[in-house]
């Protein structure tokens, strides 16, 4: 047996992924990318109908794109572009921003003399450190699918824009009436085009559909009959 990453997580397959330096033949994209984002919900579980996944997002958000715009590339990005979350979980932004919160005061109170600069000094610190970990997961993810990292500036900020979209989309129809506003950017964007409303898949048919997307989006990756 070999020494043991300094940190790591084990997989559904048994693999190990070194969470400090994941490497691309960690990545089950069809086994332990597929099923845990299907086993992941988003909105930390808050959808009155069941839990809907990650997977499930990633899906409709692909054939939404391929819909309106046919863009093979954009797609492709758009399906993995929460991949991470099989190995990390889904940090809902509602939550990353409490915790940023609190690291800012304690910094503040670490240093009351530059208060407000160690405060933002602080907030800043925790969302690089998340953005810095999903970005190592991303870039073993992308290589495993065999798509370049980083994206194109001009593709992040589509999938960006779609992830908003889809975001607009699923707060229509899985959510309750929000009590406050979401923010400007979510109230003004358009929702993805989807037929009726949402229903959430079980999370065994959510994996299905990822590795159906990913399959047809790369078909070196499809297992041979």
């Amino acid at each position: 047996m070999t020494a043991a990453p300094l940190i790591w997580s084990q997989t559904a397959t048994g693999r190990a992924v070194d969470l400090l330096a994941p490497q691309p033949h960690m990545i089950d994209l069809a086994g332990d990318v597929a099923g845990g984002l299907a086993r992941q919900a988003r909105f930390a579980g808050q959808v009155a109908s069941g839990p809907y996944s990650v997977a499930q997002h990633s899906v409709l958000g692909t054939d939404a794109i391929l819909a309106e715009t046919g863009d093979a590339a954009l797609a492709k990005a758009f399906l993995l572009h929460d991949a991470h979350e099989a190995f990390i979980g889904d940090i809902v932004t509602p939550a990353a921003l409490a915790i940023a919160y609190r690291q800012g005061a304690a910094m503040a109170a670490t240093y009351p003399a530059s208060a407000p600069k160690a405060r933002l000094m602080g907030e800043a610190l925790l969302h690089n450190a998340i953005a810095d970990q999903k970005k190592a997961l991303d870039e073993a993810i992308y290589a495993a699918a065999g798509l370049p990292w980083p994206l194109a500036p001009a593709l992040a900020t589509e999938v960006l824009h779609w992830d908003l979209r889809m975001l607009a989309l699923e707060r229509r129809d899985l959510l309750a009436r929000p009590p406050h506003s979401w923010g400007v950017h979510l109230e003004k964007v358009q929702p993805a085009p989807h037929r009726g409303r949402i229903r959430v898949w079980p999370w065994p048919d959510a994996a299905d559909a990822f590795r159906a997307r990913l399959f047809a989006l790369f078909p070196h990756l499809a297992p041979i009959r």
